[in-house]
């Protein structure tokens, strides 16, 4: 919006138009026929070619005054229209004030016409803006800018208006004006502003981010973070319209990543690890997370994130061979230990427990020789037989839990039945059980860690569960073995479950699992526990 007339009139030649009203040199339509007439009475001493001159200037004028009539009708038609009929801001500034204003540029400057007619433009303009107007309405109009500009306008009740605008020469009433077309865009400056602050957040994240974010637009590359050089190597320009087969070690890898894109056709993000190489060469591992940019591939745009997990594969990868190494050093040392445990049960059983036995029938036959009249001999003599009983049942108890010998003569089925009875006598916790088939052959040593597993848990139900009632389920199938422990107890917690030092717990999985099987241990408040133990088995009772 210009400020005045004053800054641009120098740049705007007069130009001179014909008034109906107090103009000395324009006569009627009428008058000018009656002098036509009065010319050629007028003076008969006149030449015939200066009364030619004459009439010709006088049909001139005529012509002239036609003319600015036209004119004037076309200007009135012209400003109507402009007031009526455009939806667009239009006005009119002359002497560096508005002369004319339609309806919607009234509007938009937030003030009513009455307001604006006679007033000094600038006026309307935002203090920080006027230099700028002034600046691009005199470029305008020396043709220096032929593309709008905007501004801020500062409506009545003191809100902003954004506005763009145009101004070019023109004439109004015969004289040279200033004509200004107008629209409101301060919807469409929040939204640009709102999108370039969208845009710095997002350029912000994707500075954030450490990761390598590539966009991509039929697998050529259309921009990058500078996450990029940190995982790949390179920098930002060096990507920027190349093919990503750059970042794969061979054309076989390029082509199985352009699986992506039919992946996701069906969903919007997708996510894999793959083998990807650095600029240097070094082959690296990245979790690829690839998503869709808008709601299909139409255009084949998505975004690409690369998390080089190289190190953490590494340790992952070192973390599980420690593991294993771990695992495979407890079975060794559980297979040595039920070894030890054999051999000690054996040999307190055929060694201690014969001495004992021979002890025992030599008190036998010394009370037998001893006369009956030594009472005091005979009582301590039948006091020794008791002690000799009493150390061999415990004997017996101690080689029984070191190993018991039914496990090895009589298998799996007997030595379970006899923990169920043992455990049942010395807690006095019900135990019902349930074998099928009756007589189970297997392996000798998933026998043991069967056995033991039903040991461990028995156990733990005798200390921690305050439960009156067991119910154990062995039973083997072609290709499983299922052991189901239930009780009635308080019931075992998550906090209970999650605890690192309940070896109890840990020993009965990692001996399921030293044979390929799983361990399920759920427990409810006040309903009990349940013990679920699956171990895969063929035939042969090997592991599968």
């Amino acid at each position: 919006m210009p400020s005045a007339m004053s800054d641009y009139s120098s740049h705007i030649p007069a130009q001179s138009k014909l008034s109906i009203r107090n103009d000395e040199n324009c006569i009627g339509k009428r008058g000018a026929q009656q002098n036509i007439q009065s010319v050629a009475m007028k003076d008969k001493d006149k030449t015939k070619e200066q009364l030619i001159r004459e009439l010709n200037e006088v049909r001139r004028r005529i012509s002239e005054f036609e003319k600015a009539e036209r004119d004037l009708h076309i200007e009135e038609s012209i400003y109507g229209t402009l007031e009526s009929k455009v939806r667009a801001g239009i006005y009119i500034i002359q002497d560096g004030k508005f002369r004319f204003i339609n309806h919607y540029a009234s509007k938009f400057l937030g003030y009513s016409r009455e307001d604006i007619i006679g007033k000094k433009p600038i006026s309307f303009v935002h203090p920080h803006d006027r230099m700028m107007v002034i600046e691009n309405a005199k470029k305008m109009l020396k043709g220096e800018r032929l593309s709008s500009y905007e501004f801020r306008s500062l409506g009545k009740d003191g809100r902003i208006h954004w506005i763009e605008e145009i101004v070019r020469r023109t004439t109004y009433e015969g004289r040279a004006a200033v004509l200004g077309n107008m629209m409101e865009v301060t919807e469409r400056v929040k939204s640009r502003e709102k999108q370039r602050e969208l845009e710095t957040v997002e350029a912000s994240i994707l500075a954030a981010i450490p990761h390598a974010v590539i966009g991509l637009k039929d697998r050529r590359i259309i921009f990058v973070n500078h996450g990029v050089q940190t995982v790949f190597g390179w920098k930002e320009e060096e990507l920027i319209g190349k093919s990503t087969r750059i970042l794969y070690r061979t054309e076989e890898d390029y082509e199985k990543m352009a699986g992506l894109y039919s992946r996701l056709q069906r969903q919007k993000t997708v996510g894999t690890e793959f083998p990807c190489r650095r600029k240097d060469g070094t082959d690296i591992e990245c979790m690829v997370s690839a998503s869709r940019i808008g709601e299909s591939l139409k255009e084949k745009n998505i975004v690409i994130t690369y998390e080089d997990i190289t190190e953490r594969e590494k340790a992952k990868n070192e973390l599980e061979h420690s593991r294993e190494q771990l695992r495979n050093l407890s079975i060794h040392l559980q297979s040595v230990r039920e070894k030890e445990s054999a051999r000690i049960a054996r040999e307190l059983h055929d060694e201690l427990g014969q001495l004992l036995t021979a002890l025992n029938m030599d008190l036998v036959m010394l009370g037998k020789k001893i006369p009956r009249d030594q009472v005091a001999l005979l009582e301590r003599a039948e006091s020794s037989i008791k002690l000799v009983d009493m150390t061999m049942n415990t004997l017996k108890r101690i080689y029984m839990d070191l190993r018991p010998g039914m496990l090895d003569h009589l298998g799996l089925a007997s030595a379970i039945r006899w923990q169920a009875g043992e455990f049942q006598k010395r807690s006095g916790i019900q135990c019902r059980l349930t074998i099928e088939p009756e007589e189970i052959s297997i392996d000798a040593d998933l026998s043991t860690a069967i056995f033991r597993i039903l040991q461990e848990t028995l156990t733990n139900i005798m200390r921690h569960a305050e439960a009156t009632k067991v119910r154990v389920n062995l039973k083997k199938t072609k290709k499983n073995i299922d052991l189901v422990v239930r009780d009635n107890g308080k019931g075992i917690s998550e906090e209970e479950l999650s605890k690192i030092n309940s070896f109890g717990l840990i020993g009965i999985r990692e001996r399921a699992y030293s044979w390929g099987g799983t361990v399920m241990i759920s427990g409810q408040t006040g309903k009990g526990t349940i013990v679920k133990v699956h171990i895969p088995y063929e035939k042969n009772g090997d592991m599968r």
